[in-house]
């Protein structure tokens, strides 16, 4: 049966975001699987050169020390989709470039019908938006992974300085 409430935050996760508390997160997280290995730089070999391009920008792009070896297939999918969207969207371009009718072809009675790359497009990017997400690569999930911040606060006070050295940061 699930666990009611939300997902837990991995102690990882917690501690490269700067809010790991020993007290309160230190137990119950024994039995916590760690991933071990970053995951690697080049690309799988069975990989188009089209998806080993996509494969580099984004780990090149990537927070870093976040994706690990066991993520090899979520970054896959993501590069798989990226390269089929971008397929697509060629395609549908050439077909729009003389036509009177963009995003539409003719069927085979001669009627205006939706292009079939618009499919296409929609469910590549929403599987790049999936995977994306649990990568870290959009603007909504970037918060979930941000480190706390490590700057000085402005105005020096005790309870600015008993936040820092506790780990804390004020969450306006």
């Amino acid at each position: 049966m699930p666990r009611p409430g939300p997902k837990p935050i991995p102690t990882a996760l917690h501690q490269l975001r700067g809010s790991f508390n020993a007290t309160r997160h230190g137990r119950d997280r024994t039995g916590e699987p760690q991933a071990e290995g970053d995951l690697s730089a080049v690309a799988p070999d069975w990989m188009s050169p089209g998806q080993k391009e996509s494969w580099a920008y984004a780990m090149a792009h990537a927070p870093r020390g976040l994706l690990k070896a066991i993520d090899r297939g979520v970054l896959a999918i993501w590069v798989e989709a990226e390269d089929r969207h971008r397929t697509a969207v060629i395609q549908q371009a050439k077909l729009d470039a003389n036509s009177t009718l963009p995003l539409m072809t003719r069927g085979k009675d001669g009627q205006p019908i939706a292009s079939p790359y618009l499919r296409l497009i929609r469910h590549a990017a929403e599987t790049m938006l999936r995977a994306a997400s649990e990568l870290g690569f959009t603007p909504a999930s970037r918060p979930r992974l941000a480190p706390g911040q490590t700057e000085a606060p402005a105005v020096e006070s005790p309870w600015t300085r008993l936040q820092v050295i506790h780990g804390r940061q004020d969450r306006a």
